[in-house]
């Protein structure tokens, strides 16, 4: 019999664990090991990275060179002014009003490159964790409707805060997570170095995996410097031709 089922045949495993922590019993419960929940990329911090995954984290300025500006077109400069005319309260309306336009923009810059792929479930190691659904994730592989080679993966920050040590762990995580996807599923060609952005949509800040660190760019790029923005991303695309 379940452990749940011991105390209730009919409570569901969310309001057992409810239960269990209202009644100071959850440690009994983890200690039977039948209602243990699983890792995912939100719960990394960077010390699991690290003591977990061997993988260590390094400040750095990642782009020598000023990227070139790239002008946004007339469809984008109109949308984010509809968009962000209004008040945007939400993580989820973020995302759709902000997000979701520029990367898209930057997909149909590079159409023969790359296809962008939203809210789609990484199961790269589900025993290390590196499990669970990636904001946004950009595929090396233009006309597929099926994500086969993640290279660039994009993540909400958490609480409206680029700089949030747990922001920059998700998307750490997650990267370490589309790395082990390439690995497993493109053995012939798999990508080693990963990019990664952590956004807020008004705020950006990108990340590099590279053998067993990601380094984190020290600079900030902001939507209100968008062709800066723009010029950034299609650099980081085009670092995979």
């Amino acid at each position: 019999m379940k452990f749940r089922e011991k105390i209730h045949p009919r409570l569901s495993e969310f309001e057992t664990e409810n239960l269990l922590k209202r009644y100071g019993l959850l440690k009994e419960k983890r200690k039977c090991g039948k209602l243990k929940k699983n890792m995912a990329y939100k719960d990394f911090t960077f010390a699991d990275i690290e003591n977990k995954l061997g993988v260590k984290q390094q400040y750095t300025s990642l782009f020598d060179k000023i990227a070139e500006l790239k002008e946004p077109s007339k469809l984008l400069k109109e949308v984010l002014e509809r968009n962000t005319s209004q008040p945007l309260t939400t993580e989820k309306m973020v995302s759709e009003a902000i997000v979701f336009p520029v990367l898209q923009e930057i997909r149909d810059n590079n159409i023969n490159k790359v296809q962008l792929f939203s809210g789609e479930i990484i199961k790269a190691d589900k025993e290390k964790g590196l499990n669970g659904e990636c904001d946004f994730v950009f595929s090396k592989h233009p006309v597929s409707p099926q994500l086969k080679n993640p290279i660039i993966q994009v993540t909400e920050a958490k609480k409206g805060e680029v700089d949030n040590a747990r922001s920059l762990s998700q998307t750490a995580a997650q990267m370490i997570g589309v790395r082990i996807f390439n690995q497993k599923y493109n053995k012939q060609n798999p990508v080693e170095t990963i990019y990664g952005a952590c956004t807020t949509g008004y705020e950006w800040i990108f990340l590099k995996l590279e053998e067993n660190t990601v380094f984190i760019d020290t600079e900030r790029y902001y939507l209100v410097k968008l062709p800066e923005l723009l010029g950034i991303l299609q650099k980081v695309v085009d670092f995979y031709d």
